[in-house]
């Protein structure tokens, strides 16, 4: 699958709220330029000039925004990816690194195999997220992964003593790279399926993790819900601090009680139990 890779210029302290509108269209990774400008990336087939121009225009903070699109090969996307690609250490147990990459001695060694897939921990959503997971107990959990990206939050899941891993994503893409990283840890226990929520398996979970979108995560939260035991754990992020109350008033309504709360570049990340 051939990528675009749309640069957008004069962005700096705005790439936060780019990539939560980008997200909408389509637009799949994101990284940050040397100077702090925004680059996104979009499957060849999906991007389209004019909606990008039409999200641009309304929003007065982003009018002179200037855009430059060039045509990605895979061979390209993964070359480029894999030279910016550099180990992340979560905590002090927990090191996120590539398969050319040394081993170290963390307790949590998770090798990610740098493709297309969102989810390598250099985006402090996920950087939150298994943050959050360290300090959390998976010992013969039951663990729903939905919108899994790499897979990476069920790795740690796994090497954490959860028993059984349920993951799903919409892309393609991402479901094979989540399998992918599966077999590279040794991880037997994560099935993945590739769709939305008309896939997950209806277990009684013990922990639910969504690394996803505002939009998503109220769309599919009410969903989600019934299939979280009472007691059970909710992690929650990929929002932007500024739709922060979006999510806590839905999380009220439906009666969760917040235990966590992380905020890392303009995103949070929410700790909640049934």
């Amino acid at each position: 699958m051939d990528y675009s890779c749309v640069h957008l210029s004069q962005t700096k302290g705005q790439n936060a709220l780019l990539i939560a509108l980008l997200d909408n269209l389509g637009y799949d990774s994101f990284e940050e330029s040397d100077e702090g400008h925004l680059i996104a990336y979009i499957p060849s087939a999906a991007f389209n000039r004019e909606e990008l121009l039409n999200m641009l225009l309304p929003l007065p903070d982003l009018k002179e925004v200037e855009f430059e699109v060039k045509t990605l090969e895979n061979k390209n996307w993964n070359e480029e990816w894999e030279q910016n690609f550099k180990p992340i250490l979560v905590g002090k147990d927990c090191v996120v690194r590539a398969p050319f990459h040394p081993k170290g001695n963390e307790k949590f060694d998770l090798v990610i195999e740098p493709k297309m897939a969102f989810g390598t921990g250099h985006h402090a959503t996920t950087f939150m997220m298994l943050d959050f997971m360290l300090g959390m107990d998976f010992e013969n959990a039951k663990v729903l992964d939905f919108g899994c990206g790499t897979g990476i939050l069920s790795l740690l899941a796994e090497m954490k003593g959860a028993a059984n891993i349920q993951a799903n994503d919409i892309e393609e893409a991402a479901c094979i790279n989540a399998k992918e990283n599966a077999s590279l840890n040794n991880c037997s226990k994560i099935i993945v399926h590739e769709g939305g929520m008309e896939v997950v398996p209806k277990h009684n979970y013990d922990i639910i993790l969504a690394n996803i979108t505002t939009n998503v995560i109220k769309e599919n939260l009410p969903h989600l819900l019934p299939l979280l035991k009472p007691g059970g754990h909710l992690l929650m992020s990929g929002i932007l601090d500024n739709q922060e109350d979006q999510i806590v008033s839905l999380a009220e309504d439906l009666k969760l009680t917040k235990i966590g709360y992380k905020h890392k570049e303009n995103w949070i990340a929410l700790h909640y139990q049934k």
